[in-house]
């Protein structure tokens, strides 16, 4: 059910009870005004937030990084300027200039923080079977 229809619901259903109970639909309609200006605040947030942390992948990219366009294509950081990228790519390894915007994901950060993480996760588990270990 879209918005629309649950606001002809809700307008009829109040002309409807108008007498009856015209205080509860209007209430009712509050709460839903509310309920619908939350909603939007938490995605308008959700969404500045992944700005955010694309900006800041963007802005940490150094020489030698793996990146991959919003084109596709994947390359090697070999110039960092304030508003450009120099990427190497392929075999003959042909320079390309892009944007700072169309870097998508730098690949060497991401593999990273995949390797930081397992690593992580492997010293919890050690430290748990150290733990049980020493129990018994």
């Amino acid at each position: 059910m879209d918005f629309y229809n649950l606001l002809a619901m809700s307008s009829s259903a109040a002309t409807a009870d108008t007498s009856a109970s015209g205080g509860s639909s209007l209430l009712f309609m509050v709460i839903f005004m509310v309920f619908i200006i939350g909603y939007m605040f938490l995605l308008t947030r959700k969404d500045k937030k992944n700005q955010q942390a694309e900006q800041n992948m963007r802005d940490t990219i150094k020489i030698g990084d793996e990146v991959l366009t919003i084109g596709g294509v994947i390359g090697k950081v070999v110039t960092v300027k304030e508003e450009s990228v120099d990427i190497e790519t392929g075999a003959d390894r042909t320079k390309l200039r892009f944007t700072k915007s169309a870097i998508a994901k730098n690949i060497t950060a991401d593999k990273k923080a995949e390797e930081l993480k397992a690593a992580k996760v492997k010293a919890a588990a050690d430290a748990k079977a150290a733990k049980s270990k020493a129990k018994k």
